[in-house]
This record gives structure tokens, C-alpha cells and sequence, in this order.
């Protein structure tokens, strides 16, 4: 059994939502975790920015990956709450699974998530 990683392909520069015609233009790039990458997407048509979060389709191999994404999109679109950042829809294509998520300005749910996560050990 390879531990290889799979060689993941450049997220292109536009990105379409086949479903609706939608448009997205990928800017700098947000940061990365264990599957995700995230990018700021604009919609072409109306200017709006995202935090795209971008999933590999290759590391959606297995039914109990693709389950745990289909899980996470099922909690996030169920959660409105102006303290947990909003998704806006999702989507993919051949490659990649896209999620659309509110942007944060100037870094602020990296920033809050520190702060909740800060406490002492001896709970």
C-alpha cells in the first residue's frame, strides 16, 4: 500500500458551476488544510467575493471521504448563525469539489478560531 500523496492539479483560473452558468474568477490564494485548498473567488457576473474551498476529487476516493464531505456540506448549509461564516452554495466539476463560503475580512475567523481555541489545559 503506497502513503504516496496524488499529485493535485492547478486549480484553473475560472471556474464554472454547470448547474447555473456561474462564473467564478480565482484570486489569491486564502490557505490550505488537510484536504481543502482555499482560494478568494469572485462571480464574474455580479463581483461578489468567496473563500472557495477546493477539494481534489482525488482524495475522494474512498466512500468514507466522499461521505465526510457530503456530511460537512449537509452541517454547514443547516448552521445561520452570524458567528459561524455562511455557505453560499457548492458545486464541482471534473476535478474538484467547490465550496462557497463567506469571506472574512483582513483574516478574522483565523483570528477568532485562535481566540476560542486559547484556554488553559486544567479544565
Amino acid at each position: 500500500m503506497s502513503s504516496k500523496k496524488p499529485v493535485l492539479k492547478e486549480v484553473p483560473d475560472v471556474v464554472v458551476n454547470a448547474v447555473t452558468g456561474a462564473t467564478y474568477k480565482k484570486g489569491r490564494f486564502l490557505g490550505k488544510g488537510g484536504f481543502a485548498r482555499c482560494y478568494e473567488l469572485t462571480d464574474i457576473k455580479d463581483q461578489r467575493f468567496y473563500a472557495g474551498k477546493v477539494v481534489s476529487k482525488l482524495l475522494l476516493l474512498k466512500n468514507h471521504q466522499r461521505d465526510k464531505m457530503a456530511q460537512e456540506i449537509r452541517i454547514h448549509r443547516s448552521l445561520q448563525h452570524k458567528h459561524i461564516v455562511r455557505m453560499d452554495g457548492f458545486f464541482e466539476d471534473t476535478d474538484n469539489v467547490y465550496i462557497l463560503l463567506e469571506l472574512c475580512p483582513r483574516r478574522v475567523c483565523f483570528l477568532n478560531t485562535t481566540k476560542i481555541l486559547n484556554f488553559p489545559l486544567e479544565i
